[in-house]
């Protein structure tokens, strides 16, 4: 929630492709086929912190296996609870991309800036000509979609 990543993205990240100094994480292949830095805010760099003692070559490896956990177990365990009669809404995991795209704009996000956030490419000439990521301003745009969702969470 903190990022807007692909649950994909997430699910393969390896420590090395995370640099809590800088308060980046290195997408090098997306499917977008563009690496791209992610621009961590604090609450995400914090949680990785406390995170990083307990985990072993991946952020979010399987127990059982070590290796990384498959995007997959994510929507078939929300399925499971369902089926379980817990009252949990229809969703997938990608919905969750939707909702940081969402917030952004109430936000007043920048249109470009929040695609760069979620790693969309750009199409035609402007994908041609504009390569400029948007790193600084995704920063700020991620801390500032953070302490919002801070404030939802508190109520």
């Amino acid at each position: 929630m903190w990022t807007g990543c692909r649950t994909g993205e997430i699910c393969l990240t390896a420590w090395k492709d995370i640099d809590l100094e800088k308060g980046t994480f290195n997408i090098a292949e997306s499917k977008t086929d563009a690496g791209r830095n992610v621009q961590l805010p604090t609450q995400a760099i914090e949680f990785l912190k406390s995170l990083r003692l307990s985990t072993g070559q991946y952020l979010f490896a399987s127990q059982k296996t070590h290796l990384p956990i498959k995007q997959k177990q994510l929507t078939e365990q929300a399925w499971r609870l369902r089926k379980t009669g817990r009252d949990i809404a229809k969703w997938t995991p990608h919905d969750l991309r939707r909702t940081v795209r969402t917030h952004l704009s109430q936000m007043q996000c920048p249109r470009e800036v929040a695609e760069a956030i979620l790693g969309h490419s750009k199409s035609g000439l402007v994908g041609t000509y504009d390569l400029h990521r948007f790193e600084p301003q995704a920063k700020i745009w991620l801390q500032l979609w953070a302490d919002n969702l801070n404030g939802l969470l508190e109520g």
